[in-house]
């Protein structure tokens, strides 16, 4: 199990403690809590199973705890890469906003060690976002994109702004998930509250950046032609998708639940530092 040590101390009550895991969903990746807190409805009002919210980050998982005090949530500090949860333990995984994190020389480790947990037969939703299209209304996501790569270069910071989804279809079927379906949801629209975050968040970053020629283009180039990107009008996000997989099998609990492929994508926070 991961470092407990980093959680607080009145974080420790809810945390995953060797709960019986019939009937469990396992939410990699669990961001704002809409999606957690959906599926940990579905849960209570079944009067069984619980939800575990599995993250390495510390602040999304605190910000998760109180949650927990009114619904069958439990939260796990963890590696994705390293669960600590039993072998064929987890009825359905959902991984959301995760996986444009996951290198490409960790994906088939990681997914493999997916398919550990699930039981025969569980299922696999991937919730995430593809790279943007040369659409025009995809113009300013594609300078937001082009910004965060800057960034991550002068920070020597690792940047992950979306998914090859080929890839990773491939490498669900090299492990051996089988049925596997995706669907394409349009990008979310970009607003004034996106431009102004996006704007404020790429500025900070920016006054981190040792080299002053770089960070005089990203203020005083770049930032103007994100804003002018935007300006021209319907401008959206990314496409996202929801990509499918089941473990061979018959001996995961049905975990047919009521939220859509639209309620997986909204809980995605779009980090606009990469």
């Amino acid at each position: 199990m991961a470092e407990h040590d980093s959680i607080p101390p009145n974080a420790q009550d809810p945390l995953w403690r060797g709960v019986d895991l019939s009937g469990i969903t396992a939410v990699l990746g669990p961001a704002g809590g809409q999606l957690l807190q959906a599926l940990a409805q579905q849960a209570a009002a079944v009067g069984s199973g619980c939800v575990l919210a599995i993250g390495y980050e510390l602040e999304p998982l605190t910000q998760i705890l109180p949650l927990a005090d009114e619904l069958p949530i439990a939260v796990l500090n963890a590696r994705i890469r390293q669960l600590p949860l039993a072998e064929g333990s987890v009825d359905l995984l959902v991984m959301n906003g995760t996986l444009r994190q996951v290198p490409l020389r960790h994906l088939e480790t990681m997914l493999q060690e997916i398919w550990r947990v699930l039981a025969p037969g569980g299922q696999l939703r991937v919730a995430d976002i593809i790279e943007p299209s040369q659409e025009p209304h995809a113009e300013a996501w594609r300078v937001r994109n082009e910004l965060v790569v800057k960034l991550g270069a002068a920070l020597e910071r690792p940047v992950a702004n979306y998914v090859n989804l080929r890839d990773a279809a491939a490498a669900l079927a090299s492990v051996g998930f089988e049925e596997l379906a995706v669907t394409i949801l349009p990008g979310m629209p970009l607003t004034d509250a996106w431009l102004e975050a996006t704007h404020s968040a790429i500025e900070a970053m920016a006054s981190r950046v040792g080299d002053p020629t770089v960070r005089r283009a990203i203020i005083e180039r770049d930032l103007p032609r994100l804003a002018a990107a935007y300006r021209q009008g319907d401008q959206r996000a990314a496409e996202r998708f929801v990509l499918r997989g089941r473990k061979i099998g018959d001996l995961a609990l049905s975990m047919e639940a009521a939220f859509t492929e639209q309620d997986l994508v909204d809980d995605d926070d779009d980090d606009d530092d990469g």
